[in-house]
């Protein structure tokens, strides 16, 4: 977890850094130049998947696309080569999309890269903070129903292929609204929400790459190999020696029990200590949602115009050093892998393990997706509704669509 100090994209290096917008500049001109480039280096190079199939759904999909209806994709978001594989299906399909991108990818995309990012439909959004400029481009895009927006509820990628994490309800609400704006100007159009379900699978039998990189990650926390265990047992020796190093070092004790019970019991410390520290309650939500409340407080204070004090901004990289840690533990599920032993998801927990270690991981062998657009959910009927819990309703159904197809 992180052991040597390296940062990646969810890390809290950025969260003192003035955000700015990025919006959409989609070019029909620039846009093909960009989805080559992510078919054949990223998608195929970088992330090996080799092959794109969707299983079903994709006919209704661009029923709607040609009606002119409006539509919000809602993916899991499992892979760094998610947004890739839709980027993949939207050439194919002729069906350009645009795609909601944490701000994160544009401030480490700087330059052509970034140019073209926006070129091919995508824009930022500042997850943490209340983005009205990208909270309007949103309801702009769905509004003019002209071109597919794509939206990560997940809002993190968790390396959990095979398992969905609480959606942000977020998603729903603003297409609610869309929905609802055009019931009142008597449009002739609808909304739809499309859950969407990407499952990815090894061609190749990587298993043979286990042992070294299991070595590799022992060696990083100074162990002997333990390479008289199986594969599964020596990866949750290794997880729980990691997290009673980090237990110690947070909370500068060690926490018994079973590991489920560690990890949340860990985890609320954490945010429960830092929700006291910032708010008059502490919350009873689930972890992420929890977290991002977290995050957006702690980035107003940083980013105030009356600058803080430095101890007030040292305090603030504390709080976000734990709430990170929050973040990690959260991506490991206990029973995940001994619920299922499979090859890819052996592969996914070492992988992930790499990239928190190492602040980075190749995929070792070749893979596929499989796409699966489950039914359009029309929001007609729904946006009549005046309580306050529907957009809470539609997200459970979109998050019992995708889980139908994962699990």
């Amino acid at each position: 977890m992180n052991t040597t100090g390296q940062e990646d994209i969810m890390n809290r290096s950025k969260e003192d850094t003035k955000y700015v917008f990025s919006p959409p500049l989609y070019s029909p001109v620039l846009a093909p130049i960009f989805h080559w480039l992510s078919d054949v280096y990223y998608l195929r190079r970088k992330h090996k998947v080799i092959g794109v199939r969707a299983i079903s759904g994709s006919e209704k999909l661009r029923q709607l696309y040609t009606n002119g209806d409006s539509i919000l994709i809602t993916p899991n978001h499992s892979d760094h080569s998610d947004p890739n594989t839709l980027i993949n299906l939207s050439r194919r399909y002729k069906m350009p999309m645009h795609f909601v991108a944490a701000r994160e990818i544009f401030e480490k995309k700087k330059g052509l890269h970034g140019a073209l990012l926006q070129r091919a439909g995508a824009f930022s959004i500042d997850r943490e903070g209340s983005d009205i400029r990208a909270i309007k481009e949103i309801m702009r895009i769905l509004y003019e129903a002209r071109f597919p927006l794509v939206m990560f509820p997940e809002g993190e990628i968790y390396h959990t292929n095979a398992k969905l994490t609480p959606l942000n309800e977020g998603a729903a609400s603003m297409a609610l609204k869309i929905a609802a704006k055009f019931q009142k100007e008597s449009r002739n159009k609808k909304v739809f929400i499309v859950p969407t379900a990407m499952k990815y699978s090894y061609l190749d039998d990587i298993s043979v790459t286990f042992a070294d990189r299991l070595t590799r990650l022992e060696n990083s926390i100074s162990w002997a190999a333990q390479s008289d265990l199986n594969v599964v047992d020596r990866i949750y020796k290794f997880g729980e020696a990691v997290l009673a190093l980090k237990e110690k070092e947070f909370l500068n004790k060690t926490i018994e029990g079973p590991i489920d019970k560690r990890l949340h019991e860990f985890r609320e410390t954490l945010i429960t200590n830092e929700e006291k520290r910032y708010f008059s309650d502490t919350d009873n939500g689930n972890h992420p949602t929890r977290i991002r409340r977290l995050r957006g407080k702690i980035r107003t204070i940083l980013l105030d115009e009356n600058k803080p004090s430095a101890e007030i901004i040292e305090n603030c990289y504390k709080s976000l050093d734990n709430i990170y840690m929050a973040v990690m533990l959260y991506s490991y599920p206990g029973q995940y892998l001994k619920n299922n032993p499979s090859m890819d998801r052996i592969a996914e927990t070492i992988h992930k393990f790499e990239e928190d270690a190492f602040g980075d991981s190749s995929i070792q062998g070749r893979r596929t997706v499989e796409v699966t657009f489950c039914d359009p959910i029309d929001l007609t009927d729904h946006a009549k509704s005046r309580s306050k819990s529907v957009a809470g309703k539609v997200t459970s159904i979109i998050e019992t669509c995708i889980k139908n197809i994962l699990e």
